[in-house]
């Protein structure tokens, strides 16, 4: 989350935040997007600006799922 906040451009942060990709992967064909991933979107959709949160909701969410988070 650090990277994410002082690290990226504004502009890569917002495609990030809003699932497009971070810089690695910006433009390449996805495939399939991760549940993680449309997890965090979802979540930061709904918590805005509370990082803190985000990341204590996406803990959660790995230790309710297990090895499907990662999958």
């Amino acid at each position: 989350m650090d990277y994410v906040q002082q690290e990226m451009a504004p502009d890569e942060c917002h495609r990030f935040q809003h699932g497009k990709g971070c810089p690695a992967c910006y433009g390449k064909t996805v495939e399939r997007r991760p549940l993680r991933a449309e997890l965090a979107a979802a979540l930061g959709d709904m918590l805005g600006d509370d990082l803190d949160g985000l990341a204590a909701e996406m803990e959660d969410a790995e230790s309710m799922l297990g090895q499907e988070f990662w999958s």
